[in-house]
């Protein structure tokens, strides 16, 4: 190695516990190599005559100068513009990378593992625990090292230094993987196993992962070892990765995070749209100004009114593609409407077919609708009823295909599993709280025109109901109920204000979370990750799907004796809507809790249920006691009839209540 110490660099002090600006007074030369994930490197400071440059250290506009610098130089080797990137480097006097640095880098990339783990903990250090190095398993060195191990860099004895709270045994174990796997690749199955035993085995991390290492050994090539590890080789791109990985845990002094200032301009931009009051779209905003989007584009006005019920509207779904809108009510009315117009499809009383005396004495209120679910392909729609029943309707001609009618208690809610075949039906019962029912024949019965009846595959009911016994313990009884979208998990929340989660694979309880009032509501967002409820006394919030963790609390509903239900909904899920008892709707933002907008939507009553449109995220719909189902759009979205006859109506167009 040449040791060039014909530069001078003038100091400040250092902050990372290196020598002068964080770099050592000798360079190693220039170093550029194909792999670099991190950026364009140059060692010194020349102008290219031999005369050295010197740094301005005045702050820019308030920030460090050498930071602002450095994540220039890194994000013009990103876009390609490395001439530019060491023209900068030479006119600024600053460097991206010390030499130390450099050098670990190369040194990943050409796979030399023993000279990158000293060059990363020291020399003097990296054999001290953990187990001891045996080499690169290469027959001979493929190039000397641009730094030796007893160079006085500043970093080959001390190491670099790393950032709070990194994980010295988690790098190793990730740099001595990489290096039995490439011995593995190369059929050098002895040095590998010596790797494996007296390099990887000692870290004592991740037992499991060892024991999936060790089964490698037994692989017959290298095509089937990359297909068994999911590794695509050095070759690939492993060796970046592990670089991207490690060097998370460099401090950003010496090795700045990969892609930082793309890094900052998204922290921006996502800071912009948590602040911009009705930001409702997916599209990034620009970089060139501030960002507030107008009012006039949110969903803040009355596109139309639906006035096909004849008392309280309980519920309101759109389909999954949008094309469909269901109303569901105390009439036990369900109507399905065409989005485009708004015009009914069908209007279905299959509820009526179904009051017999028993329900029919306690009055009108027993055949109403609280609850309807589309399946994910928009084939069948569930309809669940006061008077002890569900029928699932098919959306194409209104016909009924399944149905269910060995129910004590009034059905609630319903939630499709992803085949669109199987759903969960949820009861406020104890004989039958919770079940799993199918539109294939088979436990049920089928009638002469091929319904489906009673079908149902499993119960949930704890402890399960004992047919011998002339009484059976009470069960727990359901409120409401919703599946993950992966159809992996079922929640529920049930009347004595306890939220319970099932493993649909297994069918097993995997969890409970106690309340401390009662749930109306329950929904899974998009991702699968957070779980959104509606409680007594105003609340609504969301939870950690996993933990059951608070996530975050939205103020302003009141709800005391009624169902409210709420929602996900906008563009990336990123508002929630709710009813409420004061006939208002309420929009907040779903990572913040900031209210967003308080409508006037259904006078002299509740508002039951909202319903946010999952393609078109400038509309919404709510139902509340006034008998209507209202739909929400934007003001630049609503447009009059055009003067002109015959003229064409463009994006939601205009609507007279219906």
């Amino acid at each position: 190695m040449r040791q060039d110490h014909n530069h001078e660099h003038r100091t400040r002090p250092s902050t990372n516990g290196s020598s002068a600006n964080g770099s050592s007074p000798h360079t190693n030369g220039s170093s550029k190599s194909s792999g670099e994930t991190n950026g364009y490197h140059t060692n010194g400071h020349s102008n290219g005559e031999g005369a050295v440059r010197e740094h301005d250290d005045s702050p820019f506009f308030g920030h460090d100068r050498e930071e602002v610098t450095r994540i220039l130089l890194q994000s013009l080797s990103d876009l390609g513009y490395r001439n530019a990137a060491k023209q900068l480097s030479g006119e600024s006097g600053y460097e991206l990378e010390i030499p130390s640095v450099a050098s670990f880098r190369e040194a990943v990339l050409d796979g030399r593992w023993d000279e990158a783990e000293a060059l990363l903990f020291g020399a003097e250090t990296a054999e001290a625990d953990g187990g001891v190095l045996l080499g690169n398993g290469h027959t001979r060195s493929r190039r000397k090292s641009r730094a030796s191990f007893g160079s006085q860099n500043g970093y080959a004895r001390q190491g670099l230094p790393l950032a709070e709270g990194a994980d010295t045994t988690q790098m190793k174990f990730s740099l001595r993987q990489q290096k039995y796997l490439e011995m593995l690749d190369n059929r050098e199955l002895n040095s590998a196993l010596k790797v494996l035993r007296n390099e990887l085995t000692p870290l004592k991390r991740d037992i499991g992962r060892l024991h999936a290492l060790s089964s490698l050994m037994m692989c017959h090539s290298s095509d089937d070892l990359r297909m068994q590890a999911e590794w695509d080789g050095p070759e690939g791109d492993s060796r970046t990765l592990v670089l991207s990985e490690i060097s998370k845990s460099i401090s950003p002094s010496v090795m700045i995070p990969e892609h930082r200032l793309a890094m900052l301009l998204t922290a921006v931009q996502e800071e912009q749209i948590l602040n911009c009051r009705y930001h409702n779209t997916t599209a990034q905003p620009t970089l060139y100004t501030d960002h507030d989007c107008p009012a006039e584009d949110f969903p803040l006005q009355t596109l139309t009114e639906l006035r096909h019920h004849s008392d309280e509207v309980w519920y309101v779904e759109f389909s999954h593609d949008g094309s469909m809108l269901a109303t569901a009510g105390k009439d036990g009315l369900v109507c399905i409407y065409d989005t485009r117009t708004y015009a009914l499809r069908h209007e279905i009383r299959e509820h009526d077919r179904n009051l017999n005396s028993a329900s029919s004495a306690e009055g009108s209120n027993s055949k109403g609708v609280c609850y309807v679910v589309f399946s994910p392909d928009d084939q069948y729609l569930i309809s669940c009823a006061q008077n002890n029943e569900f029928v699932v309707i098919s959306v194409r001609d209104g016909r009924r295909v399944a149905h269910a009618d060995h129910f004590d208690y009034p059905v609630t809610t319903a939630a499709w599993l992803p085949d669109s075949q199987t759903f969960v039906i949820g009861t406020q019962g104890s004989r039958r709280p919770l079940g799993l029912y199918s539109l294939r024949s088979g436990a049920g019965t089928s009638s002469a025109s091929n319904v489906v009846k009673n079908n149902e595959i499993h119960s949930w009911r704890d402890p399960p109901w004992d047919a011998t016994q002339g009484s059976n313990p009470n069960s727990f009884r359901i409120t409401d109920c919703c599946v993950s979208p992966d159809g992996e998990r079922l929640v529920a929340t049930t009347i004595d204000n306890r939220i319970l989660s099932f493993d649909l694979r297994t069918r097993e309880k995997i969890g409970e979370w106690v309340m401390h009032d009662r749930l109306t509501s329950i929904n899974f967002g998009v991702d699968g990750t957070q779980l959104l409820l509606n409680m007594n006394e105003g609340q609504v919030f969301t939870l950690n799907a996993e933990t059951g963790e608070f996530i975050m609390r939205y103020e302003g509903a009141q709800q005391k004796e009624f169902v409210i239900r709420s929602c996900f909904g906008g563009a990336g899920e990123n508002f929630i809507l709710s009813g409420s008892e004061d006939s208002k709707v309420f929009i907040w933002r779903r990572q913040t809790g900031a209210l967003v907008a308080e409508l006037e939507a259904h006078a002299g009553g509740t508002v039951n249920a909202v319903a946010w449109h999952p393609t078109e995220h400038g509309v919404f719909a709510s139902a509340g006691d006034d008998r209507r189902v209202r739909i929400w759009a934007s003001a630049s979205a609503i447009r009059p009839p055009s003067a002109e006859a015959g003229a064409s109506r463009t994006s939601l167009g205009y609507y007279a209540s219906r």
